[in-house]
């Protein structure tokens, strides 16, 4: 039997698991993504907070309605000439006495390809089972929590306001390029169009698919070696003991569910 057993009901495993979210902190990533027609570099930084635990026994631990704070900023670039020709002014000849006939030179608009920065934050809500996971490395036993699968991330909402927030960054750097500002709605449409929600969805899909596939919270962590009481002078030495098994499970304890921690130990 093991010498130390210690129990939490569901509103104590949330509070755990919450403790266990703010010890993750901010995880971050950066690569390169299609954005439709379009190639986007990108940086994304997520953190995890909220969730409420429904235990059911005998392994799984059910977080719902967990939250996945997101920040990305990401660049691409695309040439304007993609969505409207390049032209050439017309020229303009004259005849002028005792010169002859002269005209104006002949001027093309070539379109230059123009970057656009855009930076977005939200949150996404998704439900997750975990199965516990429990090692010993390095001298700790780490109880942890990691999911079951990858829980699906409604995105589509998001998609519908960056690709809205395209548009309108990519209005405030096309009015930097001369002779645009007729053209600007007809080249912004242009851009939204080519990109639409599901180019935005596939840039944010495998963003942010990658934070939550294999996701694991630690929940206990302790040295193998425990201190139980610290030393209280040069005759009397701190007393240890050693964690020789850590064991975890959910289960069901009369009206209740517990997440139980039981600890095997020896001097």
């Amino acid at each position: 039997m093991a010498e130390i057993i210690a129990a939490v009901d569901e509103a104590g495993a949330t509070d755990v698991m919450h403790d266990a979210e703010s010890q993750l902190g901010t995880q971050g990533d950066s690569g390169s993504s299609s954005l439709g027609p379009f190639n986007a570099s990108y940086g994304a930084s997520v953190f995890f907070s909220g969730g409420v635990i429904d235990l059911r026994p005998p392994d799984v631990i059910r977080v719902q309605d967990l939250h996945m704070n997101y920040s990305l900023n990401f660049t691409f670039s695309f040439d304007i000439s993609d969505i409207i020709p390049d032209f050439c002014l017309p020229r303009v000849c004259v005849n002028v006495p005792c010169v002859g006939r002269v005209c104006t030179p002949r001027i093309c608009i070539n379109w230059p390809t123009v970057t656009i920065p855009v930076s977005y934050s939200d949150f996404v809500l998704f439900t997750g089972d975990f199965k516990l996971d429990i090692v010993l490395s390095g001298g700790f036993w780490d109880v942890g929590v990691v999911v079951v699968g990858i829980p699906n991330l409604q995105i589509s909402a998001a998609a519908a306001a960056i690709l809205i927030l395209i548009g309108l960054s990519a209005a405030a750097v096309l009015l930097a390029v001369p002779f645009i500002g007729p053209l600007l709605a007809l080249v912004v449409a242009g851009v939204t169009a080519a990109i639409a929600i599901a180019g935005v969805t596939g840039l944010l899909g495998p963003i942010l698919t990658p934070f939550v596939s294999g996701l694991r919270f630690s929940v206990y962590r302790q040295p193998q070696n425990f201190e139980v009481v610290p030393a209280s002078g040069a005759i009397d030495p701190a007393v240890r003991v050693t964690l020789d098994a850590v064991a975890a499970e959910v289960a069901h304890n009369g009206t209740e569910d517990e997440l139980v921690l039981s600890i095997d130990i020896s001097p």
